[in-house]
């Protein structure tokens, strides 16, 4: 807790020191935002809204070899969960597997194995993206392109990675380690479709991007959209919490990925835009939306008696 807290604290002033760099030269962010196309702004809200409920699916999938839950219960803890991320001591994660052990009487095992199950997916849908969009760079292009080359590595570090998840969860330690929880990394069908919900949930996180850059100026093109979004997801999933860590690693990365011919000044002002504006799109959504998930979740948690 106590790192966390002190990791909110950074976190908080890596958020001034983006907006300082958004808006070093006046205000004219605010003003792109006020001028922004309805369209952009659908998309930046509305593709949100797609990748939170495809989050939920992603647990909702890697958890029927143990247990079948219904799509709303699911949505509503995914969505409590997002909320409390914002939190200085990141409250998602413990209050996910404390619902669901109160609730639902999931064995330690059971849910320890489909955490793990959902953070493998996660970090390969990630990793797969990161190597589709650098991989393209030794090869002499100048700027990652959304081809069949890009697809192709995509898929090719999929099925890699399944594969390894696949053998892992037979191996005979894991087995009596988790008495039946490895059930969620041995399940071809569980992983495949927990891997298309992720990388549904990955594209949306670059359309918002795409968006997002769109609204304050920026020419970005959708590799060079999924490869930052790649990123954002690496920096919003950091133990040392949610604000401000992913925002500064985007604005960070964003100058060595976006081309044009902005002076080095112009593009880190754009790009802070950018990442600021994208973020606080994810949070406009999942912030309304995690309290009423919240709200379902106490309500749940009420109902059960407390000596069943």
């Amino acid at each position: 807790m106590a790192v966390q807290l002190v990791g909110f604290a950074i976190g908080c002033a890596l958020v001034a020191w983006c907006a300082q760099r958004a808006f070093a030269k006046g205000g004219d962010g605010l003003a792109k935002l006020r001028d922004a196309e309805p369209a952009l702004v659908a998309v930046l809200l509305g593709a949100t809204l797609v990748s939170i409920l495809c989050s939920g699916y992603t647990f909702l999938a890697m958890a029927r070899p143990l247990r079948r839950f219904g799509a709303l219960e699911m949505q509503a803890v995914n969505l409590m969960a997002s909320l409390f991320n914002y939190a200085p001591v990141r409250l998602g994660l413990a209050l996910r597997c404390a619902f669901h052990w109160r609730v639902e009487r999931m064995a330690a095992t059971d849910i320890a194995a489909w955490i793990a199950g959902v953070a493998i997916v996660t970090l390969g849908a990630l990793g797969s993206a990161l190597a589709a969009g650098l991989v393209q760079i030794p090869l002499g292009r100048a700027e990652p392109q959304l081809d069949w080359m890009w697809f192709a590595t995509y898929g090719a570090c999929l099925v890699a990675g399944s594969a390894l998840t696949l053998a892992l969860g037979r191996m005979p330690l894991l087995r009596r380690f988790l008495k039946g929880g490895e059930r969620v990394l041995s399940s071809p069908r569980a992983l495949a479709e927990s891997l298309a919900f992720r990388s549904i949930d990955l594209a949306m996180w670059g359309l918002r991007m795409w968006a997002a850059a769109r609204i304050v100026g920026v020419d970005l093109g959708p590799a060079q959209a999924m490869l930052l979004a790649a990123v954002a997801v690496l920096g919003a999933g950091n133990p040392l919490g949610r604000i401000g860590w992913r925002e500064a690693l985007v604005a960070i990365v964003a100058p060595l990925v976006v081309g044009g011919g902005a002076s080095p000044e112009e593009l880190d002002a754009l790009t802070s835009q950018m990442a600021l504006l994208e973020s606080a799109g994810e949070a406009a959504i999942t912030i309304p939306l995690g309290i009423l998930g919240a709200v379902w979740c106490l309500r749940a948690l009420r109902r059960v008696p407390s000596h069943p």
